[in-house]
């Protein structure tokens, strides 16, 4: 059943309209909120996260996805919810050995023995989408074989109806889907998720990977055989490896953690500062470590993109925290979509920068793992208490970033970032000093800048009460209209209820004074209901084009 469209939509939008009821009648039955409410309340979102992970491992597909992507979303999810579904895992049970590989004979449209000198019995790994065997091309190279799960694509799609129902309850029964975008949100999951059915895109992506690290050491992205490869099949160099979080593999071969740690940390900052794709799934699985301290990133199907705009605003973000510029980190904050309209941005900033003094003022060096993660909860509970959400096309900018930060404070547990990041800033601050000038300069031209606007900002400042009355006056005006057509609206309505009755009496009994007098009085409310549609029609649109 599991498998069944219909099927799968009802258990999920059930479930979650049984959640929305279950958080309204909470609030209803609780105004006034105290530690034992609060109590009350971890409790039942706890019990709807746990019932999620069941359904999600019982459904796989999509589900699973989309926990794991809830998990790391401290910006609208609650903290009982997020602890529930962290270590949701990618791991269901493997599909028919016979299913899998009538599959791949469907793909090649030939029979295995005469692509493959070797195929392994049973899949080494399995995921929501797909699994993996080991083989052996007839050149002697050892490879991975990527089979799509059968009916996955179908599975896949019949999720995606169901998480549009579902955010289109939230969007217009909740509170929270007032405050995201949904519309956005959903575009997002589906080009992102739905971009692992197609395992030509992943190759392309991880092409795209080699090139940009081919010059380093440090880094292997396996070879991909494309002639073998097509969009349900994925052919690949097979690489020995552990986990990168194997502490005793690491212990045994004697390889440096904290060199381990600087050179992933490199390697999420290359994609993160720069415009361009990001690996948006770098969990332990996905980074393989070799005897040798080589680091082999697999699993390209999740990749995410990051523009050069929003790139050079996360770089202008990163100057402000470095120049003690809290009023730029706000306004590009504002400009990447992360403030809501209603946000007081003269308070966010105040609250960024004593919690930034706060931690800075203690010894850097003694910046532990326990710290950090204070850090990263006090980061939650700003995002909870001020006006701040993560936009749709961020979502697994932040999900990555988070990822990344688990691996690496497994790796190294004593993990500096601050010291780590460093040299990457300093070496920005570089680029930007040969490209535009010295940073004194543009800090000069920074501070000069809001001098230089102050004629324009006086102008402003004296025009505002005039301007503001204007525009009350035009709200005022427009409301009036506004007003006066519901007024029209009811009057007509009023007017067809209590003469259509009439009217239906006069036919039934053929009462022909009373068939005069009711007809041209239903036919005028009606024809003044249609007028009143079409000209408050026409005043909307009207409104609409000079707003835009």
């Amino acid at each position: 059943m599991k498998n069944n469209a219909l099927y799968r939509i009802t258990v999920i939008v059930y479930m979650f309209i049984k959640f929305v009821l279950q958080l309204y009648w909470f609030n209803k039955r609780n105004p006034a909120w105290d530690s034992f409410t609060q109590e009350k309340w971890e409790a039942l979102v706890a019990s709807q996260a746990r019932e999620y992970r069941e359904k999600a491992l019982h459904l796989e597909g999509l589900m699973i996805k989309v926990g794991q992507f809830l998990s790391t979303r401290a910006d609208i999810m609650p903290e009982a919810f997020l602890k529930e579904l962290a270590d949701l895992i990618d791991q269901v049970p493997p599909v028919e050995p016979a299913v899998s590989k009538g599959i791949l004979e469907h793909e090649w449209g030939q029979p295995i023995e005469n692509r493959l000198d070797e195929i392994s019995d049973r899949p080494v790994a399995s995921a929501s989408i797909g699994e993996v065997y080991r083989g052996k091309l007839p050149n002697g190279q050892e490879v991975a074989i990527k089979i799509q799960r059968a009916k996955v694509d179908q599975i896949i799609k019949s999720d995606f109806k169901a998480l549009r129902i579902v955010l289109w309850i939230t969007r217009h029964f909740t509170k929270m889907g007032k405050e995201i975008n949904t519309k956005a949100l959903y575009q997002e999951v589906v080009k992102i998720i739905g971009d692992e059915l197609d395992y030509h895109k992943e190759m392309k992506n991880a092409q795209n990977f080699q090139r940009r690290f081919s010059e380093s050491s440090h880094y292997y992205i396996p070879q991909f055989y494309e002639e073998y490869c097509t969009r349900r099949v994925l052919v690949m160099e097979w690489m020995e490896g552990r986990k990168v979080t194997d502490l005793s593999f690491i212990r045994e071969h004697n390889i440096d953690r904290k060199k381990t740690a600087e050179r992933i940390f490199q390697f999420f900052m290359d994609q993160l500062l720069d415009q361009g794709r990001f690996h948006a799934d770098p969990h332990q699985g996905n980074i393989l470590l070799q005897e040798d301290g080589m680091i082999v990133i697999l699993d390209f199907g999740m990749v995410g993109y990051i523009t050069r705009e929003d790139s050079a605003s996360i770089r202008r973000m990163v100057q402000g925290f470095v120049l003690d510029d809290y009023q730029l980190v706000i306004d590009e904050l504002q400009t990447l979509g992360f403030l809501l309209p209603h946000a007081d941005k003269s308070k966010l900033e105040s609250t960024l920068r004593n919690y930034v003094n706060m931690y800075l003022s203690s010894d850097i060096s003694q910046l532990d793992q326990e710290i950090v993660e204070e850090i990263f909860d006090d980061l939650q509970h700003i995002v909870r208490d001020q006006p701040i959400q993560l936009p749709a096309e961020f979502a697994f900018l932040g999900r990555a970033a988070s990822i990344g930060l688990g691996v690496l404070t497994i790796v190294d547990p004593e993990i500096d970032f601050i010291e780590l990041g460093r040299p990457v800033v300093m070496e920005w601050l570089n680029e930007a000093d040969e490209k535009k000038g010295s940073i004194q300069a543009q800090v000069l031209k920074d501070s000069v800048k809001p001098m230089l606007s102050l004629p324009r900002n006086l102008n402003e400042f004296l025009e505002e009460p005039s301007y503001e009355r204007r525009e009350a006056s035009r709200r005022q005006f427009r409301q009036f209209h506004h007003q006066r057509y519901l007024w029209a609206y009811l009057g007509s309505g009023a007017a067809a209820v209590v003469t259509l009755p009439f009217l239906y009496l006069a036919l039934w009994f053929e009462a022909q004074l009373l068939l005069y007098v009711t007809a041209p009085a239903a036919g005028t409310a009606a024809a003044a209901g249609l007028l009143t549609l079409y000209r408050h029609r026409r005043w909307v649109l009207q409104f609409r084009e000079e707003n835009d």
